[in-house]
């Protein structure tokens, strides 16, 4: 198997893992929630996969904190871990629409001296909802870097 194919893979299981140890390992702490997610960055072509928390800043607050992680399955190889804070609109009691942002760290795999890691910012909104075991979300996300991505994904939090 060619050495990007192995680093596919990996990638891959990792971001699965992660997936799976945060919807497994529900935090004990009140107001804590996992997520699971998926997404496609159009145009390049490229799928991911990922986890994250999402956390309320502050008792009462439209603050919130969603710190997570996403790694591509396939397209170019990398891994993202960003620091995301939305704010939620005040609307329906059961669905929440947000825009944030947020720091996030790329570690890409680039054939050539462009294999690097990278510092960027998120800009996003979302819907979702309030409500449930299982609260369904969608996401559009542009991500400002070296190289821009966008990308649109959906999950469920726990």
């Amino acid at each position: 198997m060619e050495r990007k194919h192995v680093r596919r893979v990996v990638m891959s299981f990792a971001g699965l893992g992660v997936a799976a140890l945060l919807v497994m390992a529900r935090p004990a702490a009140a107001g804590i929630d996992p997520e699971v997610r998926a997404g496609v960055y159009p145009g390049a072509e490229q799928v991911s996969l990922g986890g994250g928390l999402l956390m309320p800043v502050g008792h009462e607050s439209a603050w919130n904190f969603n710190p997570n992680v996403e790694a591509t399955i396939n397209g170019d190889d990398f891994v993202a871990v960003s620091g995301d804070v939305h704010y939620d609109f005040r609307g329906s009691r059961n669905t929440a629409v947000w825009v944030g942002a947020g720091p996030a760290l790329i570690w890409a795999n680039r054939p050539g001296p462009d294999n690097n890691t990278d510092v960027g910012m998120n800009v996003l909104t979302g819907v979702g909802s309030k409500r449930g075991q299982m609260r369904p979300f969608a996401q559009l996300r542009g991500t400002m870097a070296d190289e821009n991505r966008v990308a649109i994904s959906g999950g469920i939090r726990f």
